[in-house]
């Protein structure tokens, strides 16, 4: 099954992010400028859903019902049409080429448009929807790395693109979802890759960077090299995990465990001794650095049980959990045939990401500079939206404002001869 990308239309559009623990909804609107206005938004706890995919379509649909509606109400307007991020559906990328052999000496726009349409030719593998298309270079006979081929001369025209695919079961029960809320369903997306489009800068994805989202229930990963996409992954564990790990060790409720986590827990390296306190370096700026009490070697916590733990007690049992998700991901790159993580730059957002020492952390256990990496901040009638929660929702919204839809835009050239003849000529020439 292949989904066909719908036009982003004049009115207003929402976006909605389909996390584990929260469902984030934006309203904006494309200007005639091409500039993408933020109108509304709101955040609803998720229900009906855990790890990125659907367990109750009641409480789901329902949750996204009232997501919707406090944006629209936010935004003092309705929307008919909802985009997605997710980052469930087991979405896959794959890498295809297509190649034509050309008639004429000089490639035209026609020997283009017909290498092109050799895409719809590709179809997912069973149990799969087609969701996103994406192009990458041209290929000349032996030559690569060709932006616009057209005019050039050669024997075999060819064109590499990915494709990105999803659980075609995940995408029918997010369609009956919204389709429940009288909404249509608009281009579905990966939510590692729309934070891309709001943290990292081109040359973060022209150099090879590795982007991390840390999210409640997963952490979505996605992979730029050379200004393209080249993999992306879900890790089924994040935040959520650690405040239940917290939950079961102390033995408190998971509000509790939440808030202790927010307040008072963190990643920080164990120190074992009053002199390590003096030489400790603090997080780098942007990290959620909240502490209750004066940090000592041997500080202590006190529960709203009474329970008195020790401070690093609390610390241990979330590096435990961090670094599986670490080990995981590099898992997945190894399964899919690239190397560690420690080989690409590495970016982090989402909001566990936010987690006091968490850049410093990942960067110690993979001994590579690590960046935390906030969306740039979209511009609305309230200000100006940011923070890792709405990274996705941000990214997307650019996306937009890039591109209206993901066709590819053949480019055109001025017809070489002048007047009407010159140019009937040239139409002829290329169509015919």
């Amino acid at each position: 099954m292949i989904t066909r990308p719908k036009m982003v239309p004049r009115g207003p559009f929402g976006i909605l992010d389909l996390g584990s623990s929260k469902l984030a909804c934006l309203i904006a609107q494309k200007s005639t400028t091409g500039e993408v206005r933020l109108l509304g938004q709101s955040m609803h706890v998720s229900e009906g859903v855990k790890q990125g995919e659907i367990t109750d379509m009641n409480k789901f649909s329902t949750a996204v019902g009232k997501t919707v509606n406090a944006a629209e109400r936010n935004a003092d307007t309705t929307i008919s049409t909802i985009h997605i991020v997710t980052p469930g559906g087991s979405q896959h990328l794959s890498t295809h080429t297509s190649k034509i052999d050309l008639h004429d000496d000089v490639i035209s726009r026609r020997d283009i448009t017909r290498l092109l349409q050799q895409q719809d030719q590709i179809r997912p593998a069973a149990g799969q929807v087609l969701i996103q298309k994406q192009p990458g270079c041209y290929q000349l006979d032996d030559q690569k790395q060709i932006d616009n081929p057209l005019g050039m001369c050669g024997r075999a025209l060819g064109i590499d693109f990915t494709t990105l695919a999803m659980s075609q079961t995940s995408y029918a029960n997010i369609r009956q979802a919204v389709q429940q809320c009288h909404l249509e369903l608009g281009s579905v997306h990966h939510s590692a890759v729309m934070s891309g489009h709001a943290c990292l800068t081109e040359d973060d994805r022209d150099l090879g960077t590795l982007l991390i989202d840390f999210g409640g229930g997963t952490t979505s990963l996605a992979l730029f090299a050379d200004g393209q996409l080249h993999f992306v992954g879900t890790v089924r564990m994040g935040g959520l995990n650690v405040t239940r790990d917290i939950a079961k060790m102390l033995s408190i409720s998971i509000s509790d465990a939440e808030r202790l986590k927010a307040i008072d827990g963190s990643v920080l390296p164990a120190i074992a001794v009053a002199e390590q306190v003096e030489r400790f370096s603090f997080p780098s700026q942007g990290d959620n650095f909240v502490l209750s009490n004066t940090l000592s070697a041997d500080d202590s916590l006190t529960l709203s049980s009474g329970q008195v733990i020790q401070r690093q007690f609390l610390s241990d049992i979330i590096r435990t959990r961090c670094e599986e998700i670490l080990e995981a991901i590099d898992e997945q790159l190894k399964t899919a045939g690239l190397g560690p993580a420690r080989t690409y730059n590495l970016a982090l957002t989402g909001g566990a990401s936010q987690l006091t020492g968490m850049s410093d952390f990942v960067s110690e256990f993979w001994q590579k500079p690590v960046a935390l990496r906030p969306p740039t901040p979209l511009s609305g009638p309230d200000g100006q939206i940011s923070g890792g929660s709405f990274s996705a929702c941000m990214g997307l919204a650019r996306h937009i404002q890039s591109t209206e839809d993901d066709a590819i835009q053949i480019p055109r050239t001025t017809p070489a001869g002048s007047g009407m003849f010159g140019r009937l000529g040239a139409w002829f020439k290329e169509h015919i």
